[in-house]
């Protein structure tokens, strides 16, 4: 392989000089006849076989949430690598993750008209998963190449509704399809906001004495306890017993395959989506509207900040469940109580 020939970009050369240093001491550097092996060797570990292998972790432990996010970012980067002629062998190095070929690719990604938010979706997992590199010893350098590119978030039209609409929900007369769909976003609600795949992963031993669901959260492994009021007990109970194999609720999907768990999670979006057209509003609805309904609505109840850090106002998911799950079980029962209640 003519590695001078294969990063001729510009916007590349640093990318190249360093390829051309593992080589300085060597004729092979400009042989036409180097081996590709050889060069991916001398060229130190993997960043693409990196992400491949946490997507993988990803899916053995369930996450599939940060497998599909992970698998998206990889699929857009590699698209870009390709373009640029970035890869060896079909891999590229962690080498290669340098401060000029990050820049390029949010170039190439504004080019594609993308918004700032998407963009810096992309650098923020790559970035993530750069810095797992570096604490596993995989590049020895400390540099970070993701410093003069997009990282922040720009502020996005509210996901959350008023309680007038979550009442047309709950009274909404709906087709059996979509009825399944509204209680288990009404049941997210009830709950503080639990995720569609914790719901998903809901079994009967999650219900534990004195009528308390006691549950820990898939995508952080934080411990939850719920008390399980009226509400939530009635929808409990329409559909004890449906999914046959000990889950509270009859959603489809085989855990050791994730594309199933996608598949159901898309189809109950699309359901939202039909629900909303059908009370009539402007933007449908999708499973984390719950999550942010409760806590927007909890903030206008006047629930003290250390219970809900500003209705979802923090930049990090994680920090706003720790406030959550950090307090008195009793003032997160009241808390519960005081917002749901009025539904």
């Amino acid at each position: 392989m003519d590695i001078q020939t294969a990063f001729q970009d510009k916007f590349l050369k640093e990318f190249y000089n360093l390829l051309k240093n593992h080589f300085e001491n060597g004729a092979q550097a400009h042989s036409p006849n180097t081996d590709s092996n050889t060069v991916k060797k001398s060229l130190g570990a993997s960043f693409l076989a990196h992400i491949e292998n946490n997507i993988a972790l990803s899916n053995d432990i369930g996450n599939y949430s940060a497998s599909a996010k992970l698998k998206t970012s990889l699929s857009r980067f590699k698209t870009f690598l390709k373009q640029e002629g970035l890869l060896i062998d079909g891999d590229f190095p962690f080498c290669g993750v340098t401060d000029s070929v990050i820049k390029r690719f949010e170039k190439r990604l504004k080019e594609e008209m993308l918004s700032l938010n998407t963009i810096s979706f992309y650098m923020r997992i790559l970035r993530s998963y750069y810095q797992k590199g570096m604490s596993e010893g995989m590049m020895t350098t400390h540099d970070n190449p993701f410093k003069n590119v997009y990282t922040g978030t720009l502020k996005t039209r509210k996901r959350a509704v008023g309680e007038d609409v979550m009442r047309n929900i709950k009274n909404a007369v709906l087709p059996a399809e979509l009825e399944f769909s509204r209680d288990v976003f009404m049941f997210s609600f009830y709950t503080r906001g639990m995720s569609y795949i914790d719901i998903s992963f809901m079994k009967e031993d999650n219900i534990r004495e004195g009528g308390v669901i006691r549950y820990y959260r898939r995508k952080t492994g934080q411990e939850f306890h719920i008390t399980i009021e009226p509400y939530i007990s009635s929808i409990i109970e329409k559909y004890r017993g449906q999914s046959g194999c000990g889950f509270l609720f009859p959603i489809r999907y085989v855990e050791s395959v994730p594309k199933i768990y996608m598949s159901a999670l898309r189809q109950h979006n699309k359901c939202l989506k039909s629900i909303s057209q059908i009370i009539g509003l402007d933007n449908p609805i999708s499973s984390y509207v719950s999550r942010h309904t409760w806590a927007s609505i909890a903030k206008t109840k006047g629930v003290p900040i250390a219970v809900i850090s500003e209705g979802m106002g923090h930049t990090s998911e994680k920090t706003t469940q720790i406030y959550l799950t950090s307090l008195n079980q009793n003032a997160l029962d009241n808390a519960n109580r005081l917002v749901t209640e009025g539904i």
